[in-house]
């Protein structure tokens, strides 16, 4: 349960073995490659093109994406039951070279062009339909409106606001037809017949009533117009039903696409790594690093594609460099709390792995937060039929097995205060924390002291470990000493104590009061400066007041959460009094509340304990920063790569 240790290797190698070398690297994954860096002036950096991959990358992503929209559509329900398909990376290679990938690609772009380009027809020819739409009871031909020799007749329309004026204006015209074919509530539409001799006095009417005139570029009567332009449409719809058809039809090649996808990314990632290699005529030098445990085997994993042309250096990574990559190791019932350390940040090389110490801390205040045996069993259940019966990828299985173990404190928990669902079955209980107030606050008081102590202690073993034990005693010894004291001489006037206790206490504190005071600017040069970073340090006894207060909130959470499921249960019973109706209704407000309820319970829970871990805890002892080691594969959302 710590940080693997870390094995810093320089690889020669012949550069027409690169390509099987990287091949069989991804099989072995445990590799973390790092850029060389040289003075040497006969090493320059290799520079692969990387574009014809991304471009395929693409190509292939909009392919899946594409036939994804046409596959048979399974339940939400068999989809986490089926999970993804498990593929090894040969698997995935060797699938990948024997898919003709390029036909397939034209076949599904040609499908997605006939879908595509009749839509954008359907959209043409609709937006004409709408054009023309107002002159559908046009009773002439637009085309034979230029016929007229001593006439003119046109087509356009008004904004409704002006149309009686413009029709009585008009009309005063000698020898004028006006013929209003439809109107809505912006514009009136009209067909307009004029002898020409008037054309000038028709111009000014059109200019001063806002007339705009409409070219319907049909020959045809407009309804016949519109009647051919839909029976358009539905062919065009029927060609879109087919090439859809066709779509469905070629979902069968979407998992090879999906393979083929992941093969690239692969092979990208096998690409850009090497831009990180040194490279000369004949030789690469690569350059990363290798967890110690998996050493011997990446030397086999050389040997197999280079036999004995290569030349390799390996020595343990400095303990304080920031490049060294972190891998954690945990056993099974720690490794689901890493995910709380990767939100945060990870450990440096040089520190220690915070998980396994906050796990059990983690384990027991969500439980306390949530403390109901109700609540406890529902996430239990469920957890445990998603565990055993869903195919889930790794990342998804350790964050339901995480909730798996919170629900397990929770039963505990709910058994200790004596809750299932707010009260719905009477149980015996240790502490009732809407009755023993006190006792609960002395539950979450002693709980944050053991989690603040135990947070300074894991500071202090860090000191001692790099060999600094006076840094464990000016950093740690002097605060336990002076908060020690602190809460003992709190106590000592709260309740009689003997005393001689009382004045050990009282002097335990003011010795570590001293030690903070001396030591806390020890590492300025001048005496002011000593003497304020003292005093700075010293301060600090008011931040851990407020350390000391964040603990309530176990307290508040499990009260909160069991006055509301109590509440709901009283809303539920009343309504059960109230004949078959109010029992339907009960019922639901009972299972509906009880679950959100229970959603919200474990949402704070699951925020709150993270905040007392990340703020309280973590700023005692652990910085992180460090990089996450990466394994030489890329992840999958299609597969789960073995």
């Amino acid at each position: 349960m710590a940080i693997v240790n870390m094995k810093k290797f320089r690889l020669f190698s012949f550069k027409e073995k690169r390509q099987e070398l990287l091949d069989e690297l991804q099989n072995f994954e445990d590799v973390y490659l790092v850029e060389s860096k040289s003075e040497e002036e006969d090493l320059s950096y290799n520079k692969e093109d990387i574009v014809t991959t991304d471009a395929a990358i693409h190509q292939s992503k909009f392919v899946i994406d594409f036939l994804q929209n046409y596959q048979d559509e399974k339940t939400k329900l068999r989809q986490l039951i089926d999970g993804n398909k498990t593929l090894s990376l040969e698997e995935i290679r060797q699938r990948a070279k024997s898919f003709p990938y390029q036909d397939h690609y034209e076949e599904v772009l040609e499908i997605y062009h006939r879908i595509e380009d009749r839509h954008t027809e359907i959209e043409k020819i609709s937006s004409r339909i709408d054009e023309l739409s107002p002159w559908e009871k046009l009773s002439i031909a637009p085309g034979d409106l230029d016929n007229f020799a001593r006439v003119r007749a046109v087509t356009g329309q008004v904004p409704t606001r002006y149309y009686q004026e413009f029709e009585r204006e008009l009309l005063d015209l000698d020898y004028a037809y006006l013929e209003r074919i439809n109107q809505d509530k912006d514009y009136s539409y009209y067909l307009v017949m004029v002898e020409k001799s008037q054309g000038k006095d028709l111009d000014d009417l059109f200019k001063r009533l806002g007339f705009s005139s409409v070219d319907l570029k049909t020959k045809v009567l407009v309804r016949d117009a519109i009647k051919k332009n839909r029976a358009i449409i539905e062919e065009k719809e029927q060609e879109i039903h087919q090439a859809e058809e066709d779509a469905h039809k070629a979902t069968k090649y979407l998992e090879d696409f999906e393979v083929y996808h992941d093969y690239l990314r692969n092979e990208r990632f096998k690409l850009a790594s090497s831009e990180k290699f040194l490279t000369t005529k004949n030789m690469d030098l690569i350059e990363g690093y290798v967890p110690s445990p998996s050493m011997k085997e990446f030397e086999e994993t050389i040997q197999k594609i280079l036999g004995q042309d290569y030349y390799l250096l390996a020595e343990d990574a400095d303990r304080n460099s920031q490049e060294v990559p972190i891998l954690l190791k945990n056993n099974r019932l720690v490794k689901p709390f890493e995910l709380l350390t990767s939100m945060y940040a990870y450990p440096k090389y040089n520190e220690i792995d915070p998980t396994p110490f906050f796990a059990p801390f983690y384990f027991l205040f969500a439980g306390i937060m949530v403390g109901d045996l109700g609540y406890g069993l529902l996430v239990f259940i469920g957890t445990l039929i998603a565990l055993k019966c869903f195919n889930l990828d790794e990342g998804k299985r350790q964050f339901i097995q995480f909730f798996n173990y919170l629900s397990i404190s929770t039963m505990i928990w709910g058994l200790i205060f004596g809750s299932f669902l707010g009260g719905v079955i009477p149980l015996p209980s240790l502490i009732d924390p809407s009755k023993q107030v006190m006792e609960m606050v002395l539950l979450s008081m002693v709980l944050g002291g053991i989690h603040l102590f135990f947070g300074l202690g894991l500071q202090a073993y860090m000191d001692i470990r790099d060999h600094k034990p006076l840094d464990a005693l000016y950093d740690v010894g002097f605060w336990y000493m002076t908060l020690v004291g602190a809460i003992g001489v709190g106590i000592s006037k709260a309740r009689p104590m003997q005393p001689i206790v009382a004045k050990i206490l009282f002097v335990t504190m003011i010795v570590g009061m001293i030690g903070i005071l001396l030591t806390g600017g020890r590492q300025e040069k001048s005496v002011g400066g000593k003497i304020g970073w003292g005093v700075y340090s010293l301060y600090g006894l008011a931040n851990y007041i407020g350390d000391f207060a964040s603990y309530f909130r176990l307290m508040a959470l499990v009260l909160s959460g069991s006055f509301i499921a109590v509440a709901v249960n009283m809303i539920a019973g009343i309504l059960f009094g109230k004949g078959i109706l109010g029992i339907l209704f009960g019922l639901v407000i009972f299972l509906v509340f009880q679950l959100f309820n229970a959603f919200l319970s474990y949402l704070s829970a699951y925020v709150h304990t993270a905040r007392l871990t990340y703020v309280e805890m973590f700023n005692k002892f652990y910085e992180g920063g460090g990089r996450p080691f990466r394994k030489f594969v890329e992840d999958s959302e299609y597969f789960n790569v073995k």
